[in-house]
């Protein structure tokens, strides 16, 4: 029961107070639908910023929080790496098998790099089959070993879609932050270029982008 609660001194004739007025409403409806009403606001401000295939977030909002990461890494001494990975051969999943496994290729390993992430990490979906991580407070190196480790699972899962088995690979690309990344549009493209190097040298494989060429 949520209540409103008012007091009132009662001021006798002399001028002093010897008792006073509880009124109590019983406001259980007011609070109540509030409450509600904030809780279905949350759950649209969710909705409006996840990508409802792979519940991860969607393009826009994972954006917004890699601008975010940059702003802040230019006010403190510290690091993050950017991941950026894609499905190898995706268009002949899509081909062979339709559209339907497809979508259930990229729900497993959606489910498996949400597993994959700690609570500071930060996942979306950039599009179609391509998606992004944040690692905060992350080194290259330690990008790398949680890069290859997220790969070989990928690599050794496999998705059973009307009887028929489906394997597949990815290829990442890593790009650490740096100071002499202008904004937040050139680590992303700094990354997506260690993404390709990877599926040009064969992909199924995670490639660091060489800050030294900066």
């Amino acid at each position: 029961m949520y209540q409103n609660v008012n007091i009132s001194p009662l001021v006798s004739a002399d001028g002093t107070v010897n008792n006073v007025c509880i009124i109590i409403y019983d406001v259980t409806d007011i609070a109540s639908n509030k409450k509600a009403l904030e809780g279905a606001n949350k759950e649209l401000e969710s909705l409006s910023r996840t990508d409802r295939l792979t519940m991860l977030n969607n393009r826009g909002y994972w954006e917004e929080c890699l601008e975010t990461e940059y702003n802040r890494l230019q006010r403190y001494d510290t690091t993050s790496s950017l991941v950026m990975f894609d499905i190898d051969h995706f268009k002949n999943v899509n081909d062979t098998y339709g559209h339907q496994a497809g979508d259930e290729v990229i729900r497993v390993i959606s489910k498996l790099l949400r597993e994959s992430l700690r609570k500071t990490d930060i996942a979306g979906r950039y599009g179609g089959e391509e998606f992004g991580i944040i690692l905060g407070h992350t080194s290259a190196d330690n990008a790398m070993i949680y890069c290859e480790r997220l790969r070989k699972a990928i690599e050794d899962t496999t998705v059973v879609h009307d009887n028929i088995e489906i394997t597949f690979t990815v290829s990442l690309g890593i790009c650490e932050a740096s100071k002499k990344l202008e904004n937040y549009e050139e680590w992303l493209e700094k990354t997506d270029k260690a993404l390709y190097m990877s599926k040009e040298n064969g992909r199924n494989q995670t490639t660091l982008f060489d800050l030294a060429t900066l």
